[in-house]
């Protein structure tokens, strides 16, 4: 049983990765110094309008990192400092080396197929360590991480964060949802994108599919949850039975028989009217829901929650707004209007998610995972030395209504969020580079710095981690220590010293307004 569940999820992706459709090519004559029209979408204006070359390069080399690791966190991806500024010349004021362009040279790397995506799996299954089980959780993770930014990465990104959602969770935590119905979710988001399915048609596939009707068992419950989910209308009590008369011979096995999804010849024959269409079948009812006028923007609003949850009520509807006038078909365009916006990429504040944390600076840092990290991160147990996204209140892929848009800080999610970062990434160094089981940052990031003064190297480990560099006062007091710990000519010493503070900073945890 595990085995094919583990062959199964290879054997989807591997198909998802080969046969996915390419991208739209941005329309001739448009301007590639721009994010505007990603994917073929209409030009967003108002609240979500995206961030232009011009303000960009308008902000300082600091600025400019800090909104670069902005995006590349928030896709589990970094940008080491030695490839964003010239190192030769110093840090006491950073110039731009390759960073230059950034923002749209990632925009358009997002339409780019990798040629290659089939050995990357290959080489997952290889490199890791899989819990047979679990693999359909632990191996999205694991693709993200060791993808390059790519439409590849960009499919998976989009479907993992959509299969986190109320939208599309599969809802591990429940008795009748197993870890297939996380594989078949999750494979078929990242195959529907490929294929560049509109966001309606990918609702309707999904709420006629056995893994819906696992979440939501009875022909009431999975109706009315369909019209709350996917149109945010919470006040239909009275359409509920009729939708409901439209899926009578829709229905849910018990536990014995595995929960499988049945649907039996005795269709409804008397027409119900059901949000102001006249329905029979339940088919009927599912296209009248992913047609409705109302589902882009309950799309949207789910989403706009997800990234700018701390955000002002009225200002956070402008953004909605914005974003559909835009007009969104397909799921690209909604997520590349919020991600490329100006208000995104510069204002917005809140809490990141541990993903967004720790991938980032592992990124940054040349970290390198030792074998059984993604299982380890995923255990649904956990333990005090492997802290576990569950344990943080994040598992992937789990809850019935999807992750919190707020990210859980309690004093013991966060306790754990903390101590997986600060001692498995921040104070975890890499001393044998011919042990793959060995995990932490490569002495190759600091050997990238071994030309910069003390005082530089002390800025170069505070960009690699929170973006920004180190303030007088802490050059003072991190200086003193490093001097009274003998540690002036140990930069590997100095750096665990750095790290251990930079571990406490809420900002290591936190996106901070740029402006």
């Amino acid at each position: 049983m595990r085995d094919a569940i583990k062959q199964a999820v290879w054997v989807m992706l591997t198909a998802v990765i080969l046969t996915a459709c390419k991208p739209d090519s941005p329309s001739q004559g448009q301007d590639t110094e721009s994010t505007a029209g990603l994917f073929g979408a209409q030009v967003v204006t108002g609240e979500a309008t995206p961030l232009t070359s011009s303000e960009y390069n308008q902000l300082s080399a600091e600025q400019q990192y800090a909104v670069s690791n902005r995006l590349m966190g928030t896709l589990y991806k970094g940008v080491p400092a030695d490839e964003f500024f010239d190192l030769s010349q110093g840090l006491a004021s950073p110039k731009i080396g390759g960073g230059g362009n950034f923002i749209n040279r990632t925009s358009l790397q997002l339409t780019k197929e990798l040629p290659d995506t089939g050995n990357y799996i290959q080489q997952i299954n290889d490199n890791y360590d899989f819990n047979s089980t679990r693999y359909s959780q632990e191996m999205p993770l694991a693709l993200m991480f060791d993808l390059p930014v790519s439409r590849d990465l960009f499919s998976h990104w989009m479907a993992y964060t959509l299969a986190n959602t109320i939208l599309f969770s599969p809802a591990l935590e429940m008795d009748s949802a197993d870890y297939f119905d996380v594989h078949r979710v999750y494979s078929k988001l990242v195959s529907r994108i490929n294929s560049n399915m509109s966001i309606r048609d990918i609702i309707y596939q999904h709420m006629i599919s056995q893994e819906n009707w696992r979440r939501f068992r009875s022909p009431e419950d999975n109706t009315r949850e369909m019209i709350e989910i996917y149109l945010g209308l919470f006040d239909k009590d009275d359409e509920v039975p009729k939708a409901s008369q439209a899926c009578q011979n829709w229905h849910l096995t018990g536990d014995d028989q595995d929960y499988q999804l049945v649907i039996t010849l005795d269709e409804n024959i008397v027409p119900q009217k059901v949000l102001g269409q006249w329905i029979n079948t339940c088919f009927d009812f599912y296209r009248t829901v992913s047609n409705h006028p109302k589902v882009v923007a309950r799309v949207v609003n789910v989403l706009v929650d997800q990234f700018f949850v701390d955000m002002d009520q009225a200002k956070r509807a402008a953004l909605v707004q914005s974003i559909i006038n835009s007009n969104p078909t397909r799921f690209e365009h909604i997520f590349t209007a919020i991600l490329f916006s100006r208000e995104y990429l510069l204002n917005s504040e809140r809490p990141r998610r541990l993903e967004e944390t720790f991938f980032n600076i592992a990124h940054r840092t040349k970290w390198h995972p030792y074998r059984r990290f993604f299982q380890d991160l995923n255990n649904p147990s956990g333990s005090a030395s492997n802290p576990t996204l569950a344990q943080m209140k994040q598992p992937g892929m789990t809850l019935k209504l999807g992750r919190w848009a707020e990210q859980p800080l309690d004093s013991l999610s966060f306790s754990y969020y903390h101590k997986l970062t600060r001692e498995r990434l921040l104070l975890d160094r890499r001393t044998n580079l011919t042990n793959d089981n060995d995990a932490g940052w490569e002495p190759g990031f600091i050997e990238k710095a071994s030309d910069l003064d003390a005082n530089d190297f002390i800025h170069y480990l505070f960009l690699s981690t929170v973006g920004r560099k180190a303030n007088g006062q802490e050059l003072t007091v991190l200086s003193d220590v490093i001097t009274n710990r003998n540690y002036g000519d140990n930069r590997t010493g100095q750096t665990m010293i750095i790290f251990d503070y930079i571990s406490r900073l809420p900002e290591t945890y936190f996106n901070n307004s740029v402006n």
